[in-house]
């Protein structure tokens, strides 16, 4: 079965440099244009299911997405938020380098596996993949057609979720990272390591 990763369009938070994390932004009058020559990408295109996150940013991508694609309605989940930064959530780089200077230097040395007060952590959100990795397996019984699945979500969960999905080690370098409203698509059968066919595509904001 395919699954088809989109991450949402781009916010206000995004263009200024912010983490935002849990902090439920809206889309920026720019992300809805991102979202909308997506949808139009998408629109001959049948899905069984569209699965999103119930942040802002992500359902209003959801929403946009659904009106160009016919007979489908977005399901959402908190299993699919962004992970939560904690102290530096809502934060941008400068920010955290005047607040939190020695913090700010282990997250230029290894952005990926630093423990920050407050945040999630590694072991909840990897939890949260399983969840909807489990999840995702049902559904592939259920999906006689094989019609891919679309997911909509957030740059830190994808990230970890293909990671999950490819059965790559998180304790080493996290290698993918996602554009918004950029298109992913992985394949398989969730029985064992699954195969990347496009990722991170964004040729829809091109024209």
């Amino acid at each position: 079965m395919e699954l088809w990763l989109v991450r949402h369009g781009v916010t206000d938070a995004n263009l200024e440099g912010r983490l935002q994390g849990r902090l439920d932004f809206s889309l920026s009058p720019l992300g809805r244009n991102e979202v909308y020559a997506l949808a139009y990408r998408l629109r001959n295109q049948p899905f069984y299911a569209l699965i999103s996150s119930n942040l802002s940013r992500a359902r209003e991508t959801s929403q946009i997405i659904a009106a160009q694609v016919q007979n489908i309605s977005p399901l959402y989940s908190p299993v699919l938020q962004e992970y939560d930064w904690g102290i530096i959530q809502g934060l941008t780089r400068k920010e955290i380098s005047e607040r939190y200077p020695l913090l700010f230097k282990q997250l230029e040395r290894d952005f990926h596996h630093v423990d920050v007060p407050g945040a999630e952590g590694l072991e909840s959100l990897f939890g949260r993949v399983k969840v909807f990795y489990r999840f995702l397996a049902t559904v592939k019984k259920r999906n006689k057609k094989s019609l891919p699945v679309l997911v909509v979500s957030h740059g830190r969960f994808l990230q970890a979720f293909t990671l999950y999905f490819l059965k790559y080690d998180p304790r080493n370098f996290w290698p993918f990272s996602f554009s918004p409203a950029s298109l992913t698509i992985l394949d398989g059968d969730f029985k064992k390591a699954g195969r990347m066919r496009l990722f991170n595509d964004t040729c829809h904001l091109r024209g």
